[in-house]
């Protein structure tokens, strides 16, 4: 089963009913968020996604429309009590940027990050499970970016 859940795809800009870059998908009982714009928690409850479910976040680039929610989430899994490992893929510069803003506002989180940070130029295999594999679809943009290629392996 594959399912997709827009949490937000507007601009940088704030909208009235729209929200930046977030999506949530679900392929074969595996849970990932791809961008975490401001926002994408009170999406994430609108539309029932389960928090405890997603330990793979993928930032396609550090613009603040694609990755500025991202530090309310790790802060709001640390209220949660959250223990599991979460991995966040992202260009370099993620884990500085998100671990110096935990760090400025007295943020905690209990759970380990492990950071796979980005940066070849050409499609690379980043994430491959029993069920799924990732690969990076480089884009252009002003800043170094990635679109991700998500494929359900064949049941064997």
């Amino acid at each position: 089963m594959i399912q997709l859940t827009i949490l937000g795809c507007h601009s940088a800009t704030p909208r009235v009913n729209a929200y930046p870059t977030s999506q949530y998908l679900e392929i074969n009982n595996n849970h990932f968020l791809v961008d975490c714009g401001e926002g994408t928690q009170r999406q994430m409850r609108k539309y029932k996604v389960g928090f405890s479910k997603i330990n793979h976040i993928f930032i396609s680039h550090l613009h603040g429309d694609h990755f500025y929610g991202l530090v309310g989430l790790i802060s709001t899994y640390g209220i949660l009590s959250r223990e599991k490992e979460m991995h966040i893929f992202g260009p370099k510069g993620i884990k500085k940027a998100t671990l110096q803003m935990l760090k400025i506002s007295e943020s905690h989180a209990k759970f380990n990050m492990v950071f796979h940070e980005l940066s070849s130029k050409e499609s690379e295999l980043i994430y491959e499970d029993d069920k799924v594999t990732v690969h990076t679809i480089p884009l252009t943009h002003r800043v170094y970016t990635n679109g991700y290629l998500f494929s359900r392996k064949a049941k064997t």
